[in-house]
């Protein structure tokens, strides 16, 4: 009967110590979140902010209600596999986190979007300029951690990525492997051995495009 009793007070000893030592990892953590959160939301807006200016040079960005209302349907028809290219190429990976209006000079001039696609180790993140005629003004990779090293991080290659730059709106982009992609056409020459990335970064133009050109629809 006692070492009934001693067993049934360890487990309780033991569960108490579980319990504290799980409250206070719990605590710190929040602790450590709540510290670095703010330092971390404020350089991804650094980052943004960079990358809209790099791709729509001398423009002001700002927000439009509208706007915002008809992306969130949009986002929920290309989560939904209801958006595709003319070609049929499958969007729903895409993910179009913001759109902002491009002024200049107090003029509507276009577009700045971020946007994303999934690549070989996760999401490619990007920023997009687009004028007001939907082409291409310039183009950013903002983030492609997740590629390999060599390979799909060369997407942040200017060399590569500025092939988009002047493509319309009106085009389905897509992705080859002989070395004849160009603007006019709406091909994309490869990475070398990264033709899944690359074609992330495509399949986030068009989706990108798509989303545009149904503003002024």
């Amino acid at each position: 009967m006692a070492n009934n009793e001693k067993s049934s007070n360890t487990v309780i000893h033991d569960t108490i110590c579980l319990f504290v030592i799980t409250l206070v990892a719990g605590i710190l953590l929040g602790g450590v979140y709540m510290i670095t959160k703010s330092p971390i939301e404020k350089q991804e807006e650094k980052v943004k902010q960079e990358a809209y200016a790099a791709v729509y040079s001398g423009a002001e960005f700002q927000t439009d209600k509208d706007v915002d209302a008809k992306l969130a349907d949009f986002q929920a028809d290309l989560a939904a596999g209801k958006v595709k290219t003319a070609s049929g190429t499958d969007l729903s990976d895409v993910e179009i986190q913001e759109v902002m209006k491009a002024v200049v000079d107090g003029q509507d001039a276009g577009y700045v979007v971020t946007c994303t696609g999934k690549g070989y180790g996760g999401a490619v993140k990007l920023a997009l300029g687009i004028d007001g005629e939907g082409v291409v003004k310039g183009i950013q990779i903002m983030d492609c951690s997740n590629e390999t090293p060599g390979l799909g991080q060369n997407s942040s290659n200017e060399e590569w990525n500025k092939q988009y730059v002047g493509m319309a709106s009106s085009l389905d982009v897509s992705v080859v492997k002989d070395g004849s992609g160009s603007a006019e056409s709406g091909t994309i020459n490869s990475i070398s051995g990264a033709t899944i990335t690359s074609s992330a970064v495509t399949r986030a133009v068009n989706g990108t495009f798509l989303f545009i050109t149904s503003l002024s629809e």
